[in-house]
């Protein structure tokens, strides 16, 4: 298990977990998506999610493992602006996925 050492990181981490719990896409995709993204291709992956279920359930299973830790075998970058979480998908077998984010204006997104 391997958390991240940047605790404003692991709050966003929380906070998007708690959004996707919540089932709430709207504000979750919001919180998430690059900040450089058009209004049109936010809504274009926010349409992306409502319409399709499995796409939604791999998301929230992926950023829910990543904030714990679980399954995360490395993180690369410094953990400051950059951070990449090497882990293995929680709902699919033999499946190592990576997922970034980079910290802009003091706000960690998705990498885009």
């Amino acid at each position: 298990m391997v958390l991240t050492s940047n605790a404003k990181l692991q709050e966003k981490l929380d906070q998007l977990v708690a959004l996707a719990t919540a089932g709430d896409k709207d504000a979750f995709v919001r919180a998430f998506v690059p900040l450089d993204l058009t209004e049109d291709e936010l809504k274009g992956y926010l349409d992306l999610l409502k319409t399709d279920d499995s796409e939604w359930e791999n998301l929230k299973a992926e950023i829910q493992a990543i904030a714990e830790g679980r399954g995360v075998q490395r993180i690369a970058g410094d953990q400051v602006q950059h951070a990449v979480f090497h882990f293995v998908h929680p709902m699919m077998a033999q499946c190592d996925r990576e997922v970034g984010f980079d910290c802009v204006n003091d706000e960690w997104r998705a990498q885009g």
